[in-house]
């Protein structure tokens, strides 16, 4: 036995452990995608599914914009929380904890309310036809629902990535998706004597579907071990300071991923300044929805490798946290480029089980195997900001994502688009040259030491 432990070499060990953390949250990440990917499915497949795929593909961007800039205040108890148990500090784990569900909470309900008067005007400023306009803002509305909901979500399971359990991300959201699919069922094509809602049946479905899965980890967390030893409902909790740090950590994400997604709304107007009919925009939402299938799990991978790493540098292990990096990297380029062959061997498959109207087909043809060739920096470069998040350098990533999708991918995406009149081919052609400017930058700042000495 004592033969076999000295012949061991611990680096062969962490990808496992990468490996065994990561499933979950890439399964995890993978229901999100397929809820959108079923909500596009079935509203494809209606009488006017054109429009309706525009519609809830715009409307879920939008969602998406402000349900993912505000769900930064997760990653940023994942990252106070992960340094904790790194440390054995469980009663400040809890402490982190009660204050990211006041600031989730208390966000969430303010931002509903100024959301759902302010939907129209902002929808009718990203698209000009009536119909779409009119879906989009009812389907944004309904949705807007269920963001107190979310957030407060966001924040159990940052808590719980940070104390490793996984599971619970993956569990919560299998949980969404199934009952996300079954009342799409019901709600979109009117069933079972239910009304027939169609696109706001969509985004009902989705509303309800959030609401379970987080009564589902509140439950989780209720009954956790740590959390009833070290109660985070405890009045002491309430500290301004560890606010000021989860915001800390959380804002430089979220001002990323705010003008991430607020990219691929400009992505949306660009095409429709070229491509003046519903079926390009329907197009671009079904190939966000495919694109999203590969980047989410690798994102999932990412964070697993953030969350080694937060533990790693919280018991002062910078040699460990650099491993685990460039373990979950590389199972991250695997999975990718997997996925990327599929995008250029059967994209016709894919884009069939959205729709059949061939004009949509087409157009999204070329730009999915243009996609498909660029996975491989996709995935390295989702990894790679996932673990730079983990180590805290939030504010780097936010900077570098600002520089290149700003500087780069929307100048360039408009110089194909519309200036060049390549249409989705060129945008998408843009955004495929951003993946490789991206990853090689988030893999130079990894190589580096300086993420290894932030504090948190």
């Amino acid at each position: 036995m004592m033969f076999f432990r000295r012949k061991i070499n611990p680096q062969n060990i962490i990808p496992v452990r990468v490996f065994f953390l990561a499933w979950p949250l890439m399964l995890g990440m993978m229901s999100q995608v397929i809820l959108n990917i079923c909500d596009a499915v079935m509203v494809g497949h209606l009488p006017d599914g054109v429009t309706a795929l525009a519609a809830t593909g715009l409307g879920s961007l939008v969602f998406m914009v402000v349900a993912v800039t505000f769900e930064s205040l997760g990653m940023g108890t994942q990252i106070l929380v992960s340094r904790r148990f790194g440390e054995k500090n469980w009663e400040q784990a809890s402490a982190v904890l009660l204050n990211s569900l006041v600031l989730t909470g208390v966000g969430g309900l303010l931002i509903t309310g100024l959301a759902m008067g302010g939907a129209r005007p902002f929808v009718d400023l990203l698209v000009r036809d009536l119909q779409v306009q009119i879906q989009t803002t009812q389907y944004v509305q309904i949705r807007f629902l269920s963001l107190f909901f979310y957030l407060v979500m966001a924040a159990f399971r940052g808590y719980f990535d940070g104390e490793g359990k996984t599971r619970i991300r993956m569990e919560s959201m299998i949980l969404i998706v199934v009952l996300n699919i079954f009342l799409n069922y019901l709600l979109i094509f009117g069933v079972w004597g239910f009304p027939r809602l169609e696109v706001r049946g969509a985004a009902l479905a989705s509303t309800l579907s959030v609401v379970c899965g987080s009564l589902y980890i509140l439950v989780c967390a209720l009954r956790d071990r740590a959390l009833r030893h070290h109660h985070f409902f405890a009045f002491r909790h309430l500290n301004v300071r560890w606010m000021q740090r989860i915001i800390f950590f959380a804002f430089p994400r979220g001002v990323r991923y705010f003008l991430t997604f607020s990219a691929f709304l400009i992505l949306f107007k660009i095409v429709g300044l070229v491509e003046e009919d519903v079926a390009s925009l329907a197009a671009t939402n079904i190939l966000v929805q495919i694109l999203s299938f590969s980047f989410m799990p690798a994102v999932g991978i990412g964070l697993a490798g953030g969350i080694l790493i937060g533990q790693s540098l919280g018991s002062l292990n910078p040699a460990a946290a650099r491993l685990y990096g460039w373990g979950a990297t590389r199972f991250g380029v695997a999975f990718s480029t997997l996925v990327g062959l599929i995008f250029i061997l059967f994209p016709t498959l894919l884009l069939s089980a959205f729709t059949e109207q061939v004009r949509v087909i087409e157009l999204a043809r070329w730009p999915l195997i243009i996609l498909g060739a660029s996975q491989f920096f996709q995935g390295a470069g989702a990894v790679l900001s996932q673990c730079l998040d983990g180590a805290g350098a939030t504010h780097w990533v936010m900077g570098a994502e600002v520089v290149i999708y700003w500087a780069f991918l929307i100048p360039v995406a408009y110089l194909g688009t519309v200036v060049t009149g390549w249409g989705l081919v060129g945008g998408w052609a843009a955004f495929g040259a951003m993946t490789v400017i991206y990853s090689l930058s988030m893999a130079l700042k990894f190589s580096g030491k300086s993420w290894t000495r932030i504090a948190a």
